[in-house]
């Protein structure tokens, strides 16, 4: 294991570029940044000794050399942990390596094949891109934008617009302070809860349900082929004017409107 301490507490910028193993980054108050890397497999103290780790005007860098990852393939991995000021910025890019954020990230990009993404705060844009890795978000307070392949996409509360893209991965919101749009081919759709903004969504035999906030207007615009469609609202729940527009495309799958429970959470 090998580690180093770089003095500071405003935020950084954390790049992090490995291959497989697993990246731990936890944002919290402190007064200084911390990097511990720890060698895996039968090889990996020679990829432990061959990672640059520096850190120049408040961006901190951990690269693995791109030519050591077909040497060692399948032999060696990473365990990547930092520990840095609240409101830090991190980049990761990983091809199996799980990426883990704690605390409160100013942003986050995340970027892997097979790995996990999980991310408990971030304050600024969140944008995470994966093949089959499954990504959990607790709060987002700004934009997010997430691309997977069949991974499954859970996000807890975000305050910013949603767009997620995937192909069989399902994909539960809790609660959605903002414009939500999701894409998929087979996976299901739910939306616990949203008040404003325009929630669009798209699948071919996935199930969709979206909760409506209660006192919210709203305008709908449903279609599926052959699935069914339910609409549990009353032609007078809204309140307040039409503030919401639901669209559901499906072709096979359900589509179900819900008056949203005020606990609602992914």
């Amino acid at each position: 294991m090998t580690s180093w301490e770089f003095p500071g507490s405003e935020p950084i910028d954390i790049l992090i570029d490995v291959a497989s193993g697993s990246v731990a980054v936890s944002a919290e108050p402190a007064e200084l940044t911390t990097v511990r890397l720890e060698g895996t497999g039968r090889n990996g103290d020679l990829l432990l000794s061959e990672v640059s780790v520096t850190f120049s005007g408040g961006r901190l860098e951990i690269i693995e050399p791109k030519n050591m990852r077909n040497q060692l393939r399948g032999n060696a991995g990473l365990e990547v942990t930092v520990t840095a000021p609240a409101g830090s910025s991190c980049a990761a890019h990983t091809a199996s390596a799980d990426v883990s954020a704690m605390g409160s990230l100013g942003e986050l990009d995340a970027t892997t094949a097979s790995g996990d993404v999980t991310a408990a705060s971030v304050a600024g844009p969140l944008e995470v891109r994966t093949a089959s890795g499954d990504v959990w978000l607790e709060r987002a307070g700004a934009t997010v934008k997430v691309n997977t392949a069949s991974g499954d996409v859970q996000l807890r509360e975000a305050d910013g617009d949603i767009t997620v893209h995937t192909a069989s991965g399902d994909v539960t919101i809790g609660h959605a302070a903002a414009s939500v749009s999701v894409q998929t081919a087979s996976g299901d759709t739910k939306v616990g809860s949203v008040a404003a903004g325009a929630v669009s969504t798209k699948t071919a035999s996935g199930d969709t349900q979206v909760g409506v906030a209660a006192g919210a207007g709203v305008y709908l615009d449903l279609s599926s082929l052959t699935g069914t469609i339910k609409n549990q609202l009353d032609e007078t729940d809204g309140s307040g004017g039409v503030g919401l527009q639901v669209s559901c495309r499906s072709v096979t799958g359900d589509i179900r409107i819900t008056r949203a429970d005020t606990a609602a959470t992914a």
